[in-house]
């Protein structure tokens, strides 16, 4: 019997048509290690910081009874803005041994308003009998408004090199609302408070708003932003980095077009962008494209580009 053999020619033929490549990226070795260089620059930007703050009025009481009685004739309402000295509260005392007016009746105590503000809640109403020292209600001038936030030792102590509690003309503070929107007035550092919080390493800030159109309450909450400006920053895009063990590095090409992997400290992030406390200087090259595609002590082809474009590109 025959045996023909057109299956065996067929798959001969078929291997030597295939084309060889490189089994791991599909690409020759010299276009796989082809990758994108920069020259690191610095250049001046603008960092932000942001932190939770509690909003409370510049002035903020509570109203008390100053003896035990019933409440007289209520002219204010919830929410009213009154003037300073305006009446807010009279109270008849229930005791016989205060002073006697003319119709041989208890005199009433008058409360009056020891500054300009709004009033919140009435919690009794005419006629309540009320204990000496219980609160009528509370008084807030919302004129100026203080936000109450904590910063961390260490960015405390990076904001007094930059005099930032001499309000610092470099430095702007804004107020974020709870919308999203920012405040439209620009804050002032107010105050820093006197000691530290050993359990949560902080140090409480205040920083003042203006509020001309009493758009901000006592107890909102909302967030401060902290902007200044940092001349000769080094600045790299985040992707020329990688992350090992919880620690940032680059690839940085030496003369001879050899890759070394260098550990990178990162001070601040900007969108796309990473500024760099230290680990790579102006004048390094490192790499911003093709990271993966190399490894540690590897000789590489590379295309050099200036670094300020490939930021501009990322902004």
């Amino acid at each position: 019997m025959k045996i023909s053999r057109v299956p065996t020619l067929i798959l001969l033929l078929i291997t030597l048509s295939l084309p060889a490549c490189d089994t791991d990226s599909g690409k020759r070795p010299d276009e796989r290690q082809k990758i994108t260089v920069a020259t690191v620059q610095s250049k001046p930007v603008t960092l932000t910081q942001q932190y939770v703050c509690q909003i409370q009025s510049h002035h903020h009481i509570k109203v008390r009874a100053p003896k035990a009685g019933y409440l007289g004739v209520i002219q204010i309402s919830e929410g009213q803005t009154v003037n300073q000295n305006d009446l807010l509260f009279q109270v008849r005392p229930t005791t016989g041994k205060d002073k006697l007016n003319s119709e041989n009746q208890v005199a009433l105590v008058s409360i009056k308003a020891p500054f300009n503000g709004i009033i919140d809640r009435l919690p009794y109403k005419e006629g309540s009998l009320v204990q000496k020292g219980e609160t009528l209600t509370t008084l807030s001038d919302n004129s100026q408004m203080c936000a109450y936030f904590n910063i961390p030792e260490a960015r405390y102590l990076e904001y007094k090199s930059t005099n930032l509690d001499q309000n610092n003309q470099d430095v702007k503070i804004e107020l974020m609302l709870a919308n999203g929107n920012k405040f439209d007035q620009p804050g002032t550092l107010g105050a820093i408070g006197a000691g530290f919080d050993f359990k949560t390493g902080n140090v409480p800030f205040r920083a003042d708003f203006p509020n001309p159109n009493c758009l901000l309450r006592h107890g909102q909450v909302g967030t401060v932003l902290i902007s200044r400006v940092q001349n000769d920053a080094i600045v790299i895009p985040q992707r020329a980095t990688f992350e090992i063990l919880n620690k940032r590095y680059v690839y940085v090409v030496d003369k001879d077009a050899v890759v070394h992997q260098r550990e990178v400290v990162i001070q601040n992030e900007l969108d796309d962008l990473f500024v760099v406390k230290s680990g790579v200087g102006v004048d390094d090259k490192i790499v911003v494209e093709g990271v993966r595609m190399i490894r540690d002590g590897e000789k590489v082809k590379y295309d050099d580009r200036q670094l300020g474009k490939v930021a501009a590109n990322l902004e």
